[in-house]
């Protein structure tokens, strides 16, 4: 088991357990890796990373200021991961949008707000495989899995991660070069919709967040 705790090299880590490692974004890696995206991609960057180069069987990803906990407030253990997992596919972090008033409560309208977002998004999904179904579930859906925060099987996340990057691959570099962390941000939509169209049964678990 291996969960990814990801942060820069200023950022301030939490004390970490033995199946959490650090993964510094800003810094080079030697084994396969998209470091040089990372400004776009932000996190994506550790799950590439995790995707390519991590061999354990259940594997998760973290950040330096949001960590899964358990109902004492402690980091998440591996016996306590293994039991959750028993039940459902996928550990992940609960976040419910909120929409300017009077819109309803789905993905695209959370994006009202960043209306630039909301353009990159709609041409990203546009062009996806049963574009129709991801339509209809950000157009539905109340809640996301936010963060790209997530622990489960290895087989599960190569498979999202093979579709992920390939798709995300084919996006015009030009579009969102001036818009920081964008296709980070996108990845996190797109995660939730994915888990759902794909039957995969999600488990909200508390996460704590440290300033």
């Amino acid at each position: 088991m291996k969960i990814f705790v990801v942060g820069s090299s200023t950022n301030t880590f939490q004390q970490l357990n033995d199946i959490r490692e650090k993964f510094i974004i800003n810094e080079y890696h030697e084994k396969a890796n998209i470091d040089f995206l990372n400004p776009w991609y932000c996190e994506l960057t550790g799950l590439y990373y995790l995707w390519q180069n991590c061999e354990d069987d259940i594997v998760g990803l973290e950040h330096y200021r949001r960590q899964f906990v358990n109902s004492n407030n402690e980091l998440l253990s591996k016996a306590e991961i293994l039991e959750l997992l028993k039940t459902s596919d996928i550990i992940c972090k609960y976040h419910k949008f909120m929409p300017p008033p009077g819109y309803k409560q789905n993905c695209y309208n959370w994006w009202l707000q960043h209306p630039h977002y909301k353009i990159l998004l709609d041409a990203f999904v546009s062009k996806l495989n049963q574009s129709d179904k991801f339509i209809e579930y950000l157009d539905t859906a109340d809640h996301f899995a936010q963060c790209n925060m997530f622990i489960c099987k290895k087989e599960l996340i190569d498979k999202y991660c093979q579709w992920l990057f390939t798709e995300l691959a084919k996006i015009n570099k030009h579009d969102f070069v001036s818009i920081p962390r964008i296709i980070g941000y996108i990845a996190e939509y797109i995660f939730s919709a994915w888990l759902h169209i794909n039957n995969y049964k999600i488990h909200y678990q508390t996460v704590k967040e440290y300033k």
